[in-house]
């Protein structure tokens, strides 16, 4: 009787053992790697979210205009020279800019060979690069495609940022996007698509529409040619 007791024992001791074995599984080097390689796939897709998806943006594809409200034509004008000799390199070239009047607003078309990152910076250095009385009220970047009205896209700096040095704009195909103006010296830029970003140009448009100037005219206006030299 003594052994039959001790054999029973013995067999619930073992059952005990091997039961917290099979509870313990989930510790096992098996079941850590596969939780971190998950963790490791959650958070690409976080940081995917965020970094946005880079659209190339060819000049030749667009017309491009700054819209700039309640300033004067030689403000632009100073301010566009003076951005141009920022580089301070001797080698420069001419590059033509025109101007039209609509009211209250001063359009700029942008000389086609201008890149893609003067274009972009220009629409934030206008918007008020030193203490000046003339600066805009207003100043906004719009991009025609040629051929795909779809493509077309407004952007301005973006409000919420303190340092001056991102814009947010969006496309009329309904996508929005940034662009970090420091680094967008690319040849094709450096526009990021971001789902975060909600701009509507719809309503930019109206807005736009409502202070006096219609985007729909924009092609047919009379622009004055100005020839500025910019040190490259």
């Amino acid at each position: 009787m003594k052994y039959i007791i001790i054999g029973v024992i013995a067999i619930v001791i073992i059952l005990i053992f091997f039961n917290q074995l099979g509870g313990k599984k989930g510790n096992n080097p098996s079941s850590q790697n596969t939780n971190s390689f998950e963790t490791k796939i959650n958070t690409v897709e976080q940081e995917k979210s965020t970094l946005g998806t880079l659209k190339k943006i060819k000049s030749e594809d667009y017309n491009r205009f700054i819209l700039t409200k309640s300033t004067t034509e030689s403000y632009i004008l100073k301010g566009i020279k003076e951005y141009g000799e920022l580089s301070g390199n001797e080698e420069y070239k001419i590059y033509n800019f025109g101007i039209a009047e609509y009211g209250d607003w001063k359009i700029i078309k942008v000389d086609q060979s201008i890149s893609f990152y003067v274009y972009h910076n220009l629409v934030g250095w206008l918007s008020g690069y030193e203490e000046n009385t003339a600066i805009p009220e207003l100043s906004i970047g719009f991009s025609k495609n040629k051929t795909d009205t779809q493509e077309d896209y407004l952007f301005f700096l973006d409000p919420k940022n303190e340092y001056g040095d991102t814009q947010i704009g969006t496309f009329r195909n309904g996508k929005s996007f940034s662009i970090y103006l420091p680094e967008a010296y690319e040849e094709y830029g450096n526009l990021t698509v971001k789902k975060e970003i909600q701009v509507s140009m719809k309503e930019n448009v109206d807005y736009i529409s409502e202070q006096g100037f219609s985007i729909s005219d924009i092609e047919s206006l009379k622009y004055t040619e100005h020839k500025i030299k910019m040190n490259e």
